[in-house]
């Protein structure tokens, strides 16, 4: 994969993380495209990158990633794709297993395994047959600490783990990659209003994280598969 102009989708990127990961990639001088569902996010983005935009450096496409068309709608925008990253997500917690309610646990599964999943299984036939390509994924670090009351995100983002170790195996012999990223709390607005009174000193800076995803991307990463990566 080369370092030049590439197509980058990244989902998640009307996020604070996805914001970031997206300026990573347009300030390497990558074309990026990022799907998304809320109108407001949308918006937020656009005006936030209107150069990008008005440059067509930065495409926006109205698609839920967590749906089979979706999914293919936002590759068939980037195509041919040569970077996805899997950053769409969600987090809740602070109730113990027995409290927590089955439409959390779907809702989480739906929105930080499924939608990687999807994008995954719509953009790997074309990295296949370019023999070309790679995918960072979003896990965490809960995976490996497992705490109390976040079983169903813990879960949810454990199946990031396996889904990208899993591929790594199912790609040996081809010129695609796929790693994960695993980061601690990530230092956003949302997160610093859910927990005012943390200790913010060890949260990451989402300008961090993102460069660590382009990392990934990039050439100096080609032998660098099957990783979950901390941060």
């Amino acid at each position: 994969m080369s370092d030049s102009r590439r197509n980058v989708l990244v989902s998640g990127g009307t996020g604070a993380l996805g914001r970031a990961v997206v300026h990573a990639f347009l300030e390497a001088g990558d074309r990026v495209v990022v799907p998304w569902i809320v109108e407001g996010e949308r918006a937020h983005v656009e005006k936030a990158f209107a150069d990008a935009v008005a440059a067509g450096s930065l495409v926006l496409v109205g698609a839920d990633v967590a749906e089979a068309d979706g999914a293919a709608a936002a590759v068939k925008a980037a195509e041919p794709v040569s970077v996805l990253v899997n950053g769409a997500g969600g987090f809740a917690g602070g109730t113990p297993v027995w409290e927590t309610e089955l439409e959390t646990w779907d809702q989480l599964y739906r929105m930080n395994l499924r939608t990687a999943v999807a994008l995954s299984r719509a953009a790997l036939p074309g990295m296949r047959e370019r023999d070309a390509g790679c995918i960072v994924n979003v896990s965490a670090t809960a995976v490996l600490s497992r705490p109390a009351t976040l079983a169903a995100y813990t879960a949810s983002k454990a199946g990031i783990s396996v889904l990208t170790e899993t591929l790594a195996h199912e790609l040996e012999g081809t010129a695609v990659r796929v790693n994960a990223i695993a980061p601690t709390t990530i230092d956003t607005p949302a997160n610093r209003a859910a927990m005012p009174d943390a200790d913010r000193s060890r949260w990451t800076a989402p300008e961090a994280i993102a460069g660590v995803i382009r990392w990934l991307a990039s050439d100096a990463a080609a032998s660098v598969r099957g990783g979950i990566v901390p941060v």
